[in-house]
């Protein structure tokens, strides 16, 4: 199933978000993006998709958001694994809402991932159910996260595993190389141990199947955050992340810097991950 994952996708995925101007969060152009994401998973996701609504307050103005949501149902009730990617962008200066950011490694890279995901997973079935989740206002404070995961801990949703995937297409540290970051010393210690299982469950599966050498490291600062202060389960992947790229918050974090055979090999990591968690029925 892995191989079935398309370089040439991925590549036309980042094409198409960072053709966008900018997805700042308070722009104008964060809604429309929204409905570019929406459109695209409707294409390829068997499952509901729909928007998660949420307005944030910021120094007196209201904004209204959108988070992205498609439903893949498993055949078991309960089990659920959401993988998520934020969709928004920014400049260095927070407050220029209307710079050009084109995002394309934060994060064009892990929406295309998410996108690829729910196209090959859509023709498979599973145990578990999968949320394919988008999130909006991550570069201001995971804003979309932290209004989703309070939606779903205030419905009791049981959410078995958060995995997210931020600045996966520039290979900084060697084209075979990828950060498994896992959940140690934060907010809630009960969730320590199985983020750290799940770490080393993927740190073998990256160099079986998508021979990459991960690296585990520490939780950063991402949208698996608000997950994790509530007590779910989290894991992230990046690429090295902001240190390591020179792009960063510029408007020069565009495709042609992106490697996009590294960024396929990561989503086989992502989908191998998927697919092994649902033989073991976690």
């Amino acid at each position: 199933v892995i191989d079935r994952v398309n370089y040439t996708k991925l590549g036309k995925w980042v094409d198409d978000l960072t053709s966008f101007h900018t997805r700042h969060t308070k722009s104008g152009y964060i809604e429309d993006a929204a409905y570019w994401h929406k459109n695209e998973l409707q294409t390829i996701c068997e499952g509901k998709v729909y928007f998660h609504n949420f307005t944030q307050t910021d120094q007196g103005t209201n904004y209204h958001l959108k988070n992205i949501v498609c439903d893949k149902k498993g055949l078991a009730a309960d089990n659920l694994i959401i993988i998520s990617a934020h969709y928004d962008s920014r400049m260095q200066d927070i407050n220029y809402t209307n710079g050009r950011a084109p995002g394309a490694d934060d994060n064009a890279s892990g929406v295309s991932a998410i996108l690829e995901l729910a196209r090959i997973l859509s023709q498979n079935d599973l145990k578990n159910n999968i949320q394919f989740v988008l999130f909006s206002g991550e570069e201001q404070g995971q804003w979309g996260s932290k209004n989703y995961v309070k939606y779903l801990h205030d419905n009791n949703v049981k959410i078995d595993l958060v995995i997210n995937a931020d600045m996966i297409g520039y290979p900084s540290q060697g084209s075979n190389k990828v950060n498994v970051e896992y959940d140690w010393g934060n907010k809630v210690p009960t969730n320590d141990i199985s983020s750290y299982i799940v770490g080393i469950f993927m740190k073998q599966i990256a160099l079986e199947y998508a021979k990459l050498n991960a690296t585990l490291t520490i939780l950063s600062n991402s949208d698996y955050r608000p997950f994790e202060a509530l007590g779910y389960t989290v894991i992230g992947v990046h690429d090295g992340g902001a240190e390591q790229n020179p792009n960063y918050h510029s408007t020069s974090d565009t495709p042609d810097t992106l490697d996009l055979k590294y960024l396929t090999s990561i989503t086989k990591l992502l989908l191998a991950t998927i697919l092994e968690l649902d033989e073991f029925g976690h």
